[in-house]
């Protein structure tokens, strides 16, 4: 039966036309179906590329988790002039452990540029801690200085 508004009669929708009501916008319900098989896929592809990752990356970024836990409170908890470089090490080390596995488990290899270069920076702060230490504190509060004075123009 025509109702006059162009969708035919009675839909089993209560008359809404064929559309479903998500948050106030009305879907027609095959576009619900093709999302959930797209969030089905992206989910599959997480959980395969998670069980894929070796044991000694899920080792990995389970210590680097660790590192960045413990130390991130020693970092912030601490005054400027009594801060050794350790943490801040363990901080960098920690964070590119992290990066490789979300590399190796699910971001693809994009990410193994940020995991090398935490590691790249972590680096030099062995050998000499006080003063490389100082020049990242350094560059860093040159940094923002110079971000503030861009955005307050």
């Amino acid at each position: 039966m025509y109702n006059g508004n162009g969708n035919g009669g009675y839909n089993g929708n209560g008359g809404n036309g064929g559309y479903t009501n998500v948050g106030g916008f009305r879907i027609k319900p095959i576009y619900l179906y093709v999302a959930g098989i797209i969030a089905l896929i992206v989910a599959i592809y997480f959980v395969m590329g998670f069980l894929q990752t070796s044991l000694v990356m899920h080792f990995g970024a389970f210590v680097g988790a660790l590192l960045i836990i413990a130390n991130l409170r020693e970092l912030i908890g601490m005054s400027s002039s009594q801060r050794g470089s350790t943490a801040l090490l363990n901080l960098l080390v920690g964070g590119g452990l992290i990066c490789a596995w979300l590399a190796e488990a699910f971001l693809g290899r994009l990410l193994w540029i940020p995991a090398v270069l935490l590691v790249g920076i972590a680096t030099p702060l062995i050998v000499g801690r006080a003063n490389v230490y100082r020049t990242y504190l350094t560059t860093a509060r040159g940094a923002i200085d110079g971000l503030r004075r861009t955005v307050m123009k």
